[in-house]
């Protein structure tokens, strides 16, 4: 069977032939005239039949055969074949480590190597998005990056080709101001954005384009932050705003299901965790509401700035790795199970991240929980101290918290001895608006940060 097509491979056979009676030896000085000339005619009729060509058509004026291209296209398949056997060897490669894995299934992957990674202070890749970063965000399988800015573009990277982006897209009016990436069935990838235009919006990234699939519009300010998980069987999105709101959006149909007010002030964080919510707010407080029934339950004050950002410390599983992940914040609490978390932590524009316990709530059968009257307030466990100007950012990452703030720097804290481990000095050449890295599993060892300067920096090991 031919591996070319007619046309082609009498293309080919003509170039063959072309080729023979350009570079064949002539007869030479000495031969009767007229027998090398028959000797020749005699090769390329013999050579002519063999290949079913027809030698008169090599004369064709139409249809001019270029001499050189016979050389050139066995240079092309060798090259091609050197490239084949190079990416066969390459994905032989790939698979024996695959099966590896999978043999020695998800606790080898989070080795001690991935646990205790923290970045250098060197960046290994350097992104250019003409416009401040004003949101970053790893695909939580693929080697993807999705930036926002704060002219209102979204795009998603490829990490091993970051030249161009592979998805660009306007998705807001006004600048960006979080983002947030959920898998849902079938990997499926959701991203969600909220902007300065009121509105957040979701997309579906499929075919390596960024599809728009819900607009979310209700907020009467500017959108600060959102958060997109699961609840039960349904994928729902929470969002807070200036307007002093909260709201809980079902991503299926677009609805609101739930919209309350924690604070007095512009909301501008918040983290969810199952059906509890934790707020940072303008009002320099910090408060936990269950937000299906939208009670406020308890709060913690003590910074004297408004607060940038809240994250909840999540509890280990008993299935966790916890020789490397555990630190004392977020150990196995029997105590705390039905919340599913114990501590907080906020960054503030008092240049201070601040620990908290949170009190329980009183857990009443078939009804929301209740505030315990007798312990309202947070009880503040630790402050960290370090940042020169406004923290923006936070990321926790095992045992060690990532910060970042306006003071260019990116600070790396070991939440076992709340001490200050590494400091990346003049991260960015702006303020350093955001910080991600993996959270879930630990298995890649890599952290992405965004700037005032429009830059995105990737730290990879």
């Amino acid at each position: 069977m031919s591996l070319l097509p007619n046309d082609q491979r009498q293309l080919l056979h003509k170039c063959l032939l072309k080729y023979v009676r350009n570079y064949a030896p002539k007869s030479g000085p000495g031969s009767v005239p007229g027998e090398g000339m028959a000797d020749e005619d005699v090769v390329m009729s013999s050579l002519a039949k063999w290949l079913e060509v027809d030698l008169e058509s090599l004369d064709d004026k139409e249809r001019p055969v270029d001499a050189s291209l016979l050389p050139r296209k066995w240079n092309s398949i060798v090259r091609l074949q050197r490239r084949i056997i190079e990416l066969e060897k390459h994905i032989q490669e790939l698979t024996e480590e695959n099966e590896i894995l999978l043999e020695n299934g998800p606790v080898s992957l989070a080795n001690k190597s991935s646990l205790t990674w923290i970045p250098r202070e060197q960046s290994k890749l350097t992104i250019s998005c003409g416009a401040p970063v004003s949101s970053v965000k790893l695909h939580p399988e693929l080697p993807l990056l999705f930036v926002a800015t704060d002219t209102g573009k979204l795009q998603c990277y490829d990490l091993m080709n970051h030249s161009m982006p592979i998805a660009s897209l306007q998705a807001h009016m006004r600048g960006i101001t979080s983002i947030d990436v959920h898998l849902g069935e079938g990997s499926e990838c959701y991203v969600v954005t909220t902007s300065k235009d009121l509105y957040c919006k979701v997309f579906r990234l499929m075919d390596s384009q960024l599809h728009p699939i819900r607009s979310l519009a209700g907020h009467e300010h500017v959108v600060s932050q959102v958060c997109m998980w699961k609840h039960g069987t349904d994928t729902l999105v929470a969002t807070c705003s200036r307007d002093m709101t909260c709201k809980v959006w079902d991503v299926a149909n677009g609805w609101c299901l739930k919209s309350f007010q924690p604070h007095g002030e512009w909301v501008r964080s918040l983290d969810i965790a199952g059906d509890y919510v934790v707020t940072g707010s303008n009002d320099c407080t910090v408060r936990l509401s269950h937000w299906p029934s939208g009670r406020g339950l308890s709060f913690g004050f003590g910074h004297t700035f408004p607060i940038e950002r809240v994250k909840i410390i999540p509890m280990l599983r008993s299935t966790d790795n916890t020789d490397e992940q555990q630190n004392k914040y977020n150990t196995l609490n029997q105590e705390y199970a039905d919340l599913g978390f114990s501590h907080v932590i906020t960054a503030s524009r008092d240049n201070s991240i601040r620990i908290w316990q949170v009190p329980l709530p009183k857990i009443v059968a078939h009804r929301p929980p209740q505030p315990d009257l007798t312990r309202q307030h947070f009880t503040l466990i630790t402050t960290l101290q370090g940042h020169t100007s406004w923290v923006r950012d936070l990321c926790i990452r095992g045992k060690y918290l990532i910060s970042c703030g306006d003071d260019r720097t990116i600070r790396v804290w070991n939440l076992s001895t709340d001490e200050l481990v590494r400091v990346i000095n003049s991260a960015h050449d702006g303020f350093v608006n955001c910080i991600h890295t993996d959270s879930d599993g630990l298995v890649r060892q890599i952290m992405a940060s965004g700037g005032a300067d429009g830059k995105v920096k990737v730290f990879i090991k």
